[in-house]
């Protein structure tokens, strides 16, 4: 995920972190945090906190895909020159 600057944040994931203490879910923060700017594996996380990061990179890993794909479609579609001048009438 190297190169991004920012990530979504889902609100369905507060469920999952609330079962976290305060420590697992600064862990895992700074876990998500890592990950989506170099996409580096945490070393040091793991229970109920790696379990959570586990779905949540997956979830990254999806949205990072999709946002590639659109990337690569918007290039495709500017090189094809854009839309045509209108036509005026004389």
């Amino acid at each position: 995920m190297a190169g991004s600057k920012s990530f979504l944040f889902y609100l369905d994931w507060r469920q999952h972190l609330e079962m976290l203490t305060d420590t697992e879910r600064g862990r895992l923060l700074s876990a998500l945090l890592d990950y989506a700017e170099t996409g580096a594996l945490p070393e040091s996380i793991d229970g109920a906190a790696g379990m959570a990061f586990s779905f949540m990179r997956a979830q990254l890993d999806r949205d990072r895909e999709k946002y590639e794909a659109r990337c690569k479609a918007n290039r495709e579609n500017g090189l094809k020159g854009g839309r045509p001048p209108k036509q005026t009438e004389a």
